[in-house]
């Protein structure tokens, strides 16, 4: 398996989210930075010619999604080996605002809207008609003003985790009109919404599918229009291990634990194995790219897997980490913030 990287100077950044031909940067101070993709292609060209070029095709233009001739040109010529580029990036904008709080802990672009989850509450900040960052403080919203723990977004809903407090999802999220809340009374760390379910994780190595509601339009487009909490207490975890980390994913259970990860059969109970841990480390995050990769993240290092095969991205602590499977454009994208910026990488497994 082969990777490219490009690491961005950027010693204040904490959480990094990419949406529509834009990246977002959540700063420890609570500034949001914004870069042009296009930009940062042309930064990493003119760092390293035609192989930057190659490389921000391989990070920002999966299925050729926003990249111009000269690209996919140098993607066609370029051999693919571990490389990794080393930027200091040039925001296009910055917030005139600071999300004021003393923990930020997720953050999610989902129809034009930010959404910030922190030790104060759940926090709304709409984009302009192209993306832009808001100029005036006041069009932040605050949506739950309990500590929220994550997000999720999905079926044009948005679900905040706000730990003992349960869990709050809005739905009609994408509408002009204004969202509905639906506020269920269960523990909630992490949850799921997409793929026809809402899936809620009391615990790391725990999880319940919350009976949920979901319309259909004309289009084919598929909306959350309920969900209501399980009528009784109980859940699946009892089948999964102590130091398990469960995570649902593209539409299936990903369970990963010290020895590997398995993808668990929602209604067969088929276990089937994707990956073999290569050192054993107890595991803090999980997740999966559009091009059927594991990413896993232990207290040393975050990892790329399919199969047998394996490469380290990253040694060291991270202080955040997010894959895009859903995204057509930035499917193979893992972007990971760590000591002094941002890492972004796309991984290739070996053709059969």
């Amino acid at each position: 398996m082969r990777h490219v990287s490009a690491f961005f100077n950027e010693p204040n950044a904490l959480d990094v989210f990419a949406y529509r031909g834009f990246l977002f940067v959540l700063t420890f101070n609570g500034r949001i930075l914004q870069y042009d993709v296009a930009e940062l292609a042309r930064q990493m060209q003119s760092e390293a010619e035609e192989s930057g070029l190659a490389i921000a095709y391989g990070l920002f233009s999966s299925k050729g999604i926003g990249a111009w001739p000269e690209m996919k040109t140098a993607w066609q010529s370029f051999h693919l080996s571990e490389q990794r580029l080393k930027i200091t990036p040039i925001p296009m904008a910055r917030s005139r605002f600071v999300i004021e709080a003393s923990a930020h802990l997720d953050m999610r672009v989902f129809y034009n809207q930010m959404f910030l989850a922190t030790d104060t509450g759940t926090i709304r900040i709409p984009l302009g008609p192209r993306g832009t960052l808001p100029e005036d403080r006041e069009d932040i919203e605050l949506l739950v003003d309990k500590p929220t723990e994550s997000l999720s977004t999905g079926l044009g809903a948005v679900g905040a985790s706000l730990g003992d407090e349960g869990l709050a999802v809005f739905t009609n999220v994408g509408s002009k009109g204004k969202s509905s809340l639906i506020r269920l009374d269960i523990r909630s760390l992490r949850s799921s919404i997409g793929w026809g379910n809402t899936v809620n994780h009391p615990t790391h190595d725990s999880y319940e599918v919350l009976p949920s509601e979901v319309a259909e339009s004309k289009s084919g487009r598929r909306t959350l229009v309920g969900v209501r909490a399980p009528a009784e207490v109980a859940t699946d975890s009892e089948t999964l291990d102590e130091d398990s980390y469960a995570v649902w994913e593209s539409g299936r259970l990903l369970v990963g634990n010290m020895s590997g990860v398995d993808s668990h059969g929602r209604f067969t109970g088929r276990r089937r194995s994707l990956t073999y841990s290569s050192d054993g480390s107890p595991l803090l995050w999980l997740g999966a790219t559009g091009n059927r990769c594991i990413v896993t993240e232990t207290p040393t290092r975050v990892e790329v897997m399919r199969g047998e095969e394996s490469t380290v991205l990253f040694e060291g602590p991270t202080a955040s980490i997010r894959t895009f499977p859903s995204s057509q454009r930035y499917r193979r994208l893992i972007a990971s913030t760590v000591e002094g910026g941002f890492l972004l990488s796309a991984a290739f497994p070996t053709p059969a």
